[in-house]
């Protein structure tokens, strides 16, 4: 078996904790940084879920050359600039519905998908 996905969370309010309880159920999944603009969401989700780093600036995140996918768990209006982002960085991204907030920006999110 290959080694695990390692994971980084942008976003861990509500969503993004669900979704931390769900990647503790997949051993072949590994988060191994969260970014959010709370620190105290940061510490929650640190400490909650033993995650070893965590960032206050998303981008700092993207940059890490270990971290193959990312979850975007911000409000649905934020969900292309973040997608795009991570996708430009080189990462494999989910996002959930509603993928954008407007047509225009869940066009841009699936172009920016088919070029990386």
């Amino acid at each position: 078996m290959a080694d695990k996905v390692r994971v980084g969370i942008i976003g861990v309010g509500q969503i993004g904790t669900a979704h931390l309880r769900n990647y503790a159920n997949i051993p072949e999944a590994e988060v191994v940084a969260v970014a959010d603009l709370f620190p105290e969401r940061l510490e929650r989700a640190c400490a909650g879920f033993g995650i070893p780093d965590r960032y206050a600036d998303y981008r700092e995140l993207l940059a890490r050359d270990d971290i193959e996918a990312v979850d975007v768990c911000v409000h649905n209006n934020k969900h292309a600039p973040l997608t795009i982002a991570a996708l430009e960085a080189g990462k494999h991204v989910y996002c959930e519905k509603p993928m954008a907030g407007t047509y225009r920006d869940a066009e841009n999110m699936h172009l920016a998908a088919q070029k990386a």
